[in-house]
């Protein structure tokens, strides 16, 4: 097969939701070395949902754009989110085609990828997003936000789930975050689970609230602290 034919049959499958055979039709005619990073970002588990008893990651696409369409309308939301993100398209129908767009795309092209956060009964109650990944240095940004009346716990619950998928599905090296000084809870809670702070970019972004500007704190995680034992018997009891 033609490398321009097999290219498109790969995309057509992906298009299709059928990763799996993406990923079977290349790995027919793609042997070796050389071919080891293509294989790696068309294999399924990109856009497999990543569970546990507590909760489910499900990558977002344009089922979703009715409840990102609401969440981004949430201010107190987006706040702890990313209040420095984007508009969305104002017409539905772009929402979902920019949804589409950003699940399709491998990552490294998108460097980002984007999941919604359900409860085990299958309700979505929040977003968590890794950008600026940097496939050679195994390492991304860490975004995450849940609606006013998520069940306690399920913040932490979704980021020890991610953890199953970054540090060992994927063997990504590290997970990084910047979060407002205010945010002292979200700060606490993530060196809970392993985070430790790196320093403290001073005066780094405006805020148009306080209309000044305004330090953030960098915060790191490395594979081996997101898997200690500690982290383990936390995922055992949380995620159970």
């Amino acid at each position: 097969m033609e490398h321009a034919e097999l290219i498109d049959q790969v995309r057509l499958l992906h298009k299709e939701r059928k990763h799996q055979g993406a990923f079977d039709l290349l790995s027919k005619h793609l042997n070796g070395n050389k071919y080891k990073s293509i294989l790696f970002e068309n294999h399924p588990i990109w856009w497999s949902d990543i569970s546990t008893a507590r909760c489910t990651l499900s990558r977002r696409s344009s089922i979703d754009a009715l409840f990102i369409r609401t969440t981004w309308e949430n201010k107190e939301f987006l706040n702890s989110f990313h209040r420095y993100a984007n508009p969305l398209p104002e017409s539905d129908k772009d929402l979902e085609a920019l949804l589409d767009k950003e699940y399709f795309s491998l990552v490294s092209v998108a460097k980002s990828l984007h999941w919604v956060i359900k409860d085990n009964q299958g309700t979505p109650w929040g977003v968590m997003s890794i950008t600026g990944i940097a496939l050679l240095h195994k390492r991304g940004e860490l975004l995450i936000g849940l609606v006013k009346g998520a069940p306690t716990g399920l913040s932490a619950a979704a980021m020890l789930t991610l953890f199953q998928f970054y540090f060992k599905a994927i063997n990504f090296n590290k997970l990084t975050a910047l979060m407002f000084e205010e945010n002292a809870l979200a700060i606490k809670g993530a060196k809970h689970i392993g985070f430790k702070e790196e320093g403290r970019l001073k005066k780094h972004v405006f805020d148009p609230s306080s209309k000044t500007y305004v330090d953030l704190i960098q915060l790191g995680l490395l594979s081996e602290d997101a898997l200690s034992e500690k982290n383990k018997r936390t995922m055992k009891r949380l995620l159970k």
